[in-house]
């Protein structure tokens, strides 16, 4: 990931020094320097020297197919990310309501909030009621079914409240393939 961010970085402003990469991207400029060596040695990126002591580096061809290739990616992830979203919100809240439930709290972050949102409203359940929460500190010990769709460490329920994951975090991180 962060071969991809320096990647992306030295397209966007082709000619910095490291020092100007490594304040950019918020990495330390030993790993900055560690990064452009593996980027240069792969061939995704050119090294200039500007004098005795600054170098500019610029993205190749290839760098500029690799950070293609990785943008695609990632877009298909995202994709697939909103499918898995929709399709186990729909599954979970589904059986939920199946056995009842007409009301439910749901801890989401705003993105993840609206794809939620989305699911539910396909399920065409108008007496299912939904309230949003962003964290489960703003839950606090309100009653009730509590859908988790977030990637926070759930605490223990409080009386009266049962957590049901909507999401496998685990199927939601990202992985650059090599």
């Amino acid at each position: 990931m962060n071969e991809f961010t320096v990647i992306q970085e030295v397209a966007r402003r082709p000619g910095q020094t490291q020092r100007e990469i490594s304040k950019s991207i918020g990495l330390s400029l030993g790993m900055t320097n560690l990064l452009l060596l593996r980027l240069a040695k792969k061939g995704y990126i050119k090294m200039r020297q500007l004098d005795w002591k600054r170098t500019e580096y610029l993205l190749t061809l290839k760098g500029a197919l690799e950070k293609t290739r990785k943008s695609y990616s990632y877009t298909l992830h995202t994709i697939r990310l909103f499918q898995h979203i929709m399709e186990s919100t729909r599954k979970v809240v589904g059986a939920e309501y199946a056995k009842g439930a007409r009301r439910a709290t749901v801890v989401a972050w705003p993105e993840t909030q609206k794809v939620v949102s989305g699911a539910v409203a396909e399920l065409g359940e108008t007496d299912l009621h939904l309230d949003f929460v962003e964290n489960f500190k703003a839950l606090g010990a309100r009653p009730g079914l509590v859908f988790v769709a977030t990637e926070e460490p759930a605490p223990k329920p409080a009386a009266g409240q049962r957590f049901v994951r909507l999401l496998d975090i685990e199927d939601l991180r990202f992985k650059f393939p090599e």
